[in-house]
């Protein structure tokens, strides 16, 4: 009977602990995967405007171009007056001609096709390509508009005779004055602005790029297997949008390695080109596969250490043993908490110098746990010569504060690469806390983004305490609106504030855990306090200073438990003055 118990007990703890990993593993993993389809679709939704934004200049300009042509064809000098203007008021097309019917002019030839192109090194060339060798009667660029009998985009290829580069051609039917086609004007663009625009645009370090037309021939992007592997599955000249995963197995491709995660939308407008963007399903959830893992070790360790100590004594479970074996149970789900948190958590000193001279800028956050495992945070990280920085604090303790927490750094990294501007990052943080979390719990945030090169600090504050600006000995609070905390409510509108930051200026900022924490005659240790512990470090490096705050917290508290964690942040913003 005991045996059976004992079995039973054992078989339980199993269940439950992993039902409750499986849950908050799925959770996280469904927040990062809604946050990874909301980032690549407005990444490629951006790649599509910018492409579309220059091609419809070219297409306006040759549309336009068509009937100033029919007003010229009578004179083939005229024509080609034509194409040298259209190359120099358009710095984005390398070539322009227009090709005419066979004996459209025949002091010309047979075949009569003004081009000019831009060279090298700036001047424009004026020539007459026609001829047998370059019967432009049977290139795409000339048919395939006549055919249409509207604009066209034809598939790339090389241009040996005129623009001399690799390029996709828009030509536009060109009718007389009867209304019989009498010629196409056509524009040369080349490939590489394609490429550029990209480079450009990653949100993920492993994402790469393509560009293909329908026919399956690559505008940009590296040519390779993994390019192929997408071929083989999906079908460009369908022409639609969509989402898929690869792997080696659905392509039959033995070489592609790992999942792989593949948008595709049609660019659109005139053309047939299709934009795919592929990512590693390695680097989306590889963060999240680590930590359960830990997870999993920790349970297969405390599942055995239980085991082997209910074996052993051989005796039976009474209310105190339960109780704890229950807390034993809870201090550990503390321990696996706290080591997710830490893990995200910044783990260096972030310390920016100009050349060999003294740091311009020192940033040192820290963290006191107590108890409970709670949900406070910070990060920070250099972006294109800006400080990013947050701290938060979510307003409940266990699993569902450390997992939301790590949820809203997780999407504060993710929305801070792609947005410099801190209200409509949180406003991102709001509508993805609200989506995610089903029990309601609100967080206090304050984002800060800080201007290296001129000292000003954009921020936006929602619902948490105001940092402290130290300045030559004076230690005052930033009156900040502090807007609705996150995850209340979905349709909430944040608003930003600025402030200038003078050289030698440290701003502090901190959880509510420092304020109210207490001592053993519950007394709170209270903003002033911090006030005044803060000017007795005043120049001092933010590890310095956070150390003195520690101290100062500790003398204080001496053994009392503390129910809250503190989190403090510390940044030093030191420029040589002009």
């Amino acid at each position: 009977m005991k045996k059976n118990l004992t079995l039973t007990v054992i078989v339980a703890v199993a269940v439950l602990l992993g039902l409750t990993m499986a849950v908050m593993y799925y959770s996280a993993q469904n927040i990062i995967q809604d946050n990874m389809l909301n980032l690549v679709e407005r990444e490629m939704n951006s790649i599509n405007l910018r492409i579309r934004n220059r091609l419809a200049k070219v297409e306006e300009t040759l549309d336009n171009m068509a009937w100033v042509v029919t007003d010229n064809l009578a004179s083939p000098d005229a024509l080609s007056a034509l194409t040298y203007k259209i190359v120099l008021h358009n710095p984005d097309i390398k070539g322009s001609g227009i090709p005419c019917v066979p004996d459209l002019f025949p002091d010309q030839g047979y075949w009569y096709e003004p081009f000019s192109a831009r060279r090298a090194d700036g001047s424009i060339e004026i020539m007459q390509l026609g001829s047998a060798q370059h019967d432009y009667t049977k290139s795409e660029f000339f048919t395939a508009p006549i055919a249409k009998g509207e604009g066209d985009w034809c598939e790339p290829y090389l241009d040996s005779d005129g623009s001399q580069a690799i390029v996709t051609t828009y030509g536009v039917p060109v009718r007389d004055s009867s209304g019989k086609i009498a010629a196409t004007v056509v524009a040369d663009i080349p490939l590489a602005w394609l490429d550029a625009i990209l480079d450009e645009s990653r949100v993920y370090r492993s994402t790469q790029h393509f560009i293909v037309t329908g026919a399956g021939h690559l505008l940009a992007g590296e040519d390779g297997k993994l390019l192929q592997a997408v071929l083989k599955l999906m079908d460009v000249s369908a022409g639609q949008e969509g989402y898929a995963t690869l792997d080696s197995e659905s392509v039959n491709s033995p070489e592609l390695t790992g999942k792989q995660h593949l948008f595709y939308h049609p660019v659109g407008g005139k053309t047939d080109w299709m934009l795919i963007s592929v990512l590693s399903d390695d680097e989306v959830f590889g963060q999240l596969r680590s930590v359960r893992l830990t997870l999993l070790l920790l349970v297969i360790a405390a599942l055995i250490l239980l085991t082997f100590l209910v074996l052993r004594t051989k005796r039976s479970l009474d209310r105190l043993q339960w109780a704890k074996a229950g807390q034993e149970r809870e201090d550990g789900e503390v321990q696996v908490l706290r080591k997710i948190r830490q893990n995200l958590l910044p783990k260096k000193e972030l310390k920016i110098r100009t050349g060999k001279d003294d740091p311009t800028l020192e940033v040192k956050g820290a963290l006191l746990p107590a108890t409970e495992a709670g949900g406070n945070l910070f990060d920070y990280f250099i972006r294109e010569e800006q400080l990013y920085f947050c701290i938060g604090d979510v307003n409940s303790a266990g699993a569902d504060a450390a997992l939301l927490m790590a949820a809203v750094q997780t999407m504060f990294r993710d929305f801070a690469t792609l947005d410099s501007d801190p209200s409509r990052i949180m406003q991102h943080l709001n509508t993805g806390c609200c989506q995610s979390n089903p029990a309601k719990i609100s967080v206090t945030m304050f984002i800060g983004v800080l201007d290296l090169r001129t000292g000003l600090l954009r921020c936006c504050n929602a619902g948490h305490d105001s940092p402290l600006l130290m300045h030559n000995a004076q230690c005052k609070t930033l009156d900040l609106p502090p807007n609705q905390p996150l995850g209340e409510q979905t349709e909430l509108t944040y608003t930003a504030q600025e402030a200038q930051l003078k050289p030698q200026s440290t701003i502090f900022l901190y959880t509510y855990g420092l304020t109210l924490a207490q001592n053993n005659r519950r007394e709170q240790f209270g903003l002033e306090r911090v006030r005044k512990t803060l000017s007795t470090g005043d120049g001092q490096s933010p590890q310095e200073l956070l150390a003195i705050v520690t101290d100062a917290v500790h003398r204080f508290v001496r053994d009392a438990e503390q129910r809250a964690d503190l989190a403090m942040l510390a940044i030093r913003y030191t420029p040589k003055e002009p």
